[in-house]
């Protein structure tokens, strides 16, 4: 009998986690992974950490080597190979390696590309611009970082925010230029506005209602006009605005897409081909609070949506529980967190939402590095259903919103929030757990 191949377009996050989960499922199989980069499974989500020094070892960033994929595991990993094709009828795959064309042959295919960073349009042709979505951007950014004294960053979500105190750590001259109102999507104002204090604190200048309209190379310099009228010399643009699905194989193969352009996936990574799988970055996801599409690319989902999708390429029937939308990152010496909807995202999506805010201390007061901790808290006013949460304090953040995102999981209550048997010890947390107080105060004013 002949063996089944599979095939994995992608060798990131959930490309790899797809290979490996189908060598395990299906030893007796061909895994063949196509990576067009000359790396696999890496940290995308440390390269910040290693521009400002935290994270030493440029190595470090990478999980497993190609060799261990190879030898230990007997994936067959082809790195520099770019997939330019699929051919359902035929189930075969285009590709091009060294200069070279070749084809290969399915008999199940996992479609892991991931996404690239989005670029304004009058940015994509000035020198001396970056993006870092991989290490071989790392790479290149920090061999030109060394040379210049002032970095602008475009963009004030959690990656322009993380490489603005990356560059100061630097010691970089940096400014952030923000197209919105407020930094960080899915906060309030006065939560945003707190990270903002702690951002320009840390001597980041912070632009504002801004956009970049015209950038001019003068002398390795760029001259850079804002829709504002006014202007600055800068040595160096990093842009740091989102991604796009990387789905253009997919759409020419006849794939369907769905929300972002993203391939659209049902809960089992299934594509409107049954011998075709997508997960990660390239993929749509749901939210588990609506139900509906939704295209959230983080690292947690496609490690997760890559096993699930090699599960089921490999024969299994695995669901994939869909995302709250849970993150966290370090602002300086802030901890910043939320999962779920906030206020105002809850009132788009047709609920009958009513927030509370509530300040407390991250270890009981008088225990010594005790600090503010601030949670606002959103549910529905009919369900009473909890259906998202802020946090901001410098300790003790991520243990809290994992809570919260585990609660929106299980579909608690703001009610049944007051039931749980939350730890406490003076050096952890005061005896009412802010999470509590929380919930406390919130399910007063639903009543």
């Amino acid at each position: 009998m002949e063996k089944e191949r599979f095939i994995v377009i992608g060798g990131d996050a959930a490309g790899m986690s797809a290979a490996s989960r189908i060598r395990k499922r299906r030893p007796e199989s061909d895994v063949v992974v196509y990576e067009a980069g000359q790396y696999v499974s890496y940290s995308a989500c440390g390269m910040p950490f290693h521009i400002g020094g935290v994270v030493k070892d440029f190595n470090s960033l990478i999980h497993y080597s190609v060799e261990k994929f190879r030898k230990d595991r007997n994936i067959q990993v082809n790195l520099g190979a770019t997939v330019t094709s699929i051919d359902r009828k035929r189930r075969e795959i285009t590709f091009t390696s060294n200069g070279k064309t070749g084809k290969d042959q399915y008999d199940h295919l996992v479609i892991a590309t991931g996404a690239s960073a989005r670029i304004p349009e009058n940015l994509r042709a000035v020198p001396h611009v970056y993006t870092l979505r991989t290490l071989n951007d790392l790479q290149r950014f920090e061999s030109a970082l060394d040379a210049v004294k002032d970095v602008t960053i475009v963009g004030a979500g959690y990656i322009g925010l993380e490489l603005a105190e990356s560059m100061r750590n630097r010691e970089k001259n940096v400014r952030i230029v923000q197209r919105s109102s407020r930094i960080l999507r899915g906060f309030d104002t006065q939560l945003s506005g707190a990270i903002m204090d702690e951002v320009t604190a840390n001597k980041v200048e912070i632009l504002m209602n801004t956009e970049i309209r015209q950038v001019v190379e003068t002398h390795g310099s760029l001259n850079v006009s804002l829709s504002n009228g006014k202007s600055f010399t800068t040595g160096m643009i990093l842009v740091a605005t989102g991604v796009i699905p990387n789905s253009d194989i997919a759409r020419d193969a006849g794939l369907e897409l769905g929300i972002a352009g993203a391939i659209k996936v049902n809960e089992y990574m299934e594509t409107n081909d049954p011998l075709i799988f997508a997960a990660g970055d390239v993929a749509t996801s749901y939210n588990m609070i609506t139900g509906k599409d939704a295209y959230m690319p983080l690292a947690t989902g496609s490690n997760k949506s890559g096993r699930i999708a090699g599960e089921n390429a490999a024969g299994g029937r695995s669901k994939f529980a869909g995302i709250a939308g849970t993150e966290v990152v370090k602002v300086f010496s802030l901890e910043v967190g939320k999962t779920g909807f906030d206020h105002d995202a809850a009132l788009s999506e047709g609920f009958d939402a009513v927030s509370s805010t509530i300040t407390s201390t991250s270890r009981s007061s008088y225990y010594p590095g005790s600090s503010p901790l601030t949670i606002k808290m959103t549910a529905d006013r009919k369900s009473r259903k909890l259906l998202g949460a802020e946090i901001i304090g410098h300790e003790g953040v991520a243990k809290r919103i994992d809570v919260i995102a585990t609660a929106i999981y299980s579909r608690l209550s703001v009610d049944d929030m007051l039931g749980v048997d939350y730890s406490y010890s003076p050096p952890f947390a005061p005896t009412w757990e802010p999470v509590l107080v929380a919930a406390d105060v919130l399910s007063g004013k639903l009543d």
